[in-house]
């Protein structure tokens, strides 16, 4: 689920620190003053500098908090929705970054993608994006026009539908479909939890990534292939063979993925082989097994998967090669 998501946070963290950096640094000017008074003036400088500095940590937090949230945010709720349609991450962060800028313009408050509001729209039969701008759109009005009404509700009935709409995201169920998937899957998912709600969201989903890799590199895989997929190619007439080597998880899935999205028209038959790989991961079998489900015209076969170690008896449960004379 998280390898897209993760992409794009690294594509955000890199590729855009300049505007981070113009934006503290208009901060920073804007703050200090222009002319120090002459008695205390060391004091008023090191106070100003300080709420500079306080201002700059807001700004960076907001920035990577409020676009790694969303991201995170629509990636589940992608993984929620019954169509099982894919949104454009690129998209998303674009909006919520042109949204806040506007928003901060007006001295208004930054907005995130919210899983909540969305599950909510989810369990309501919604289908498409349509169902957010209405979403705001009612938000809005019922801001402009009945303000007093709506600070009429107690905070107590809101509280109560977020920790039933909670609830319903990690309800027992979620619990035993984890482990049904692999033990390894349980544990990641409670472990996350359990530091998310200690700590908030960006720590939990942090200590998860990094035990998962953990996992991983204890399961067999090469750390060089942890964020590079190694993938050859054999074409014959109308099939495409691509053989994965080293592994295929959901640090490096981002480099397969492109691969099958600029697949050439004349392919009629692809198959991905896993014989060299030592670790193939749930989040890989269960990104192209959805991609085979939606190839109407195309067929997509998944090889080379006879001598590896299941995690679980389900179908789309991690996978590990058992290297010669160890014990699976």
């Amino acid at each position: 689920m998280k390898h897209h998501c993760l992409s794009s946070v690294i594509r955000f963290v890199f590729l855009y620190p300049l505007a981070v950096v113009f934006i503290v640094a208009l901060s920073a000017c804007k703050l200090i003053p222009e002319n120090e008074p002459e008695r205390g003036a060391t004091t008023v400088k090191q106070d100003q500098f300080g709420d500079s500095f306080t201002s700059i940590k807001y700004i960076i937090m907001f920035t990577l908090v409020g676009s790694i949230e969303s991201l995170l945010s629509v990636t589940a709720v992608d993984s929620l929705d019954p169509e099982k349609q894919s949104s454009d991450l690129n998209k998303d962060l674009l909006a919520v970054g042109v949204c806040n800028t506007i928003a901060a313009a007006i001295g208004g408050l930054p907005m995130i993608s919210e899983i909540v509001r969305s599950k909510a729209n989810i369990d309501n039969g919604a289908k498409s994006s349509w169902s957010n701008f209405f979403h705001g759109t009612f938000l809005l009005l019922s801001v402009a026009l009945i303000p007093g009404l709506l600070q009429e509700i107690p905070l107590a009935a809101l509280a109560a539908m977020l920790i039933f709409t909670g609830f319903r995201l990690a309800s027992p169920k979620e619990f035993k479909h984890a482990y049904h998937i692999g033990p390894e899957q349980l544990f990641l998912f409670v472990t996350t939890m359990l530091v998310t709600l200690a700590t908030d969201l960006l720590v939990g989903v942090a200590v998860g990534l990094v035990l998962k890799v953990l996992l991983h590199l204890k399961n067999g895989a090469p750390f060089r292939s942890l964020f590079r997929a190694v993938v050859s190619e054999e074409r014959d007439g109308q099939t495409l063979t691509l053989n994965v080597r080293d592994a295929a998880i959901f640090t490096n899935y981002l480099g397969l993925s492109k691969r099958l999205k600029s697949v050439d028209d004349s392919i009629k038959r692809v198959i991905i082989n896993f014989e060299d790989a030592w670790v193939v991961d749930h989040t890989v079998l269960d990104k192209l097994h959805g991609i085979a489900n939606r190839w109407a015209d195309r067929e997509l076969i998944l090889d080379g998967l006879n001598d590896h170690k299941a995690m679980s008896d389900h179908q789309l449960a991690a996978r590990r090669r058992v290297r010669e004379g160890a014990l699976a």
